[in-house]
């Protein structure tokens, strides 16, 4: 009998042990999958967290970046790289090398976070040659940032002004004749200020710094919310103690523009996405690189 007892109570503790083998192998089995799902997750997580781009911004004068501040502190916070262009005439200071000008507009680049700063003064006017001259420029500046987007000013210049117009003239050509560039940009933005936020009813032939071109809502096709970057836009804006555009004082002028960016605008930058053109709503000028 205890033979037998032995031989069935082997034969239940084998039955037994195997039970408990494939019932705590089961556990171990899902833990195994798990970890492999959350290695392979953190992994394409981290890979999508490291994608980073290149943004340039394409403008006209030494203070001109405080029309989409946000954006530029934003992107460099997110660790995107921005370059600052601007093509400046020949009564912009800050196109002259060493004046307090050009201190003021390195002082906003700085605290907005860009990286390098291009500058080109003249030619004067809108001549071919000075359209070629700039065009050349742009495209050295290209080949030498690399960028994935490029941000400019609309058709209307923002504020009206015949360089600012100038200037988009010139890059929305020389982004769209790709083959002149050695890598080509991606993506090309418009600044966009919506004509909703604007009680003024523009004047074409009267556009300022006061009273800005606008967007009907409905053409705009990107937003991005700088919020969190108003105190990099508000020191940016504080850098600038001689620019005017037309208020009695600079510092009505610092006033206005802290007004429209963090009031009027309520810290968002607005863009027409030009190309490649876009049928969906964006809040991310990166989406899609």
């Amino acid at each position: 009998m205890k033979h037998l007892a032995g031989r069935n109570g082997s034969k239940e503790e084998s039955h037994v042990s195997r039970r408990r083998s494939a019932t705590v192998s089961r556990p171990a089995a899902s833990r195994w999958v798990l970890t492999l799902f959350v290695l392979a997750t953190c992994c394409v997580s981290t890979a999508v967290a490291a994608k980073k781009n290149i943004l340039l911004v394409v403008l006209t004068h030494g203070d001109d970046y405080v029309a989409i501040a946000p954006l530029i502190a934003r992107a460099a916070a997110e660790g995107h790289t921005v370059d600052y262009a601007m093509f400046t005439g020949v009564q912009d200071l800050a196109g002259i090398e060493g004046s307090p000008a050009r201190a003021e507009a390195l002082c906003g680049a700085k605290a907005l976070g860009v990286k390098d700063m291009f500058v080109m003064r003249g030619p004067a006017g809108e001549s071919f040659d000075a359209i070629a001259a700039i065009a050349e420029r742009l495209i050295t500046i290209i080949d030498q940032t690399k960028p994935d987007v490029v941000v400019t000013w609309g058709p209307d210049g923002l504020t009206g002004h015949p360089r600012h117009i100038l200037v988009s003239n010139v890059v929305t050509r020389v982004f769209q004749q790709r083959r002149l560039v050695a890598a080509a940009p991606r993506k090309l933005y418009y600044i966009a200020y919506p004509e909703s936020r604007f009680a003024e009813k523009p004047d074409f032939g009267r556009l300022s710094e006061q009273v800005f071109g606008t967007v009907s809502d409905d053409l705009i096709t990107t937003t991005t919310d700088g919020r969190r970057y108003l105190t990099q836009a508000r020191a940016a804006i504080a850098c600038h103690t001689l620019a005017q555009g037309g208020y009695a004082s600079s510092a009505a002028w610092r006033q206005a523009w802290i007004d429209h960016t963090t009031k009027t605008l309520g810290g968002t930058v607005f863009l027409r996405r030009v190309f490649p053109a876009v049928g969906q709503r964006e809040t991310d000028i990166f989406d899609g690189l």
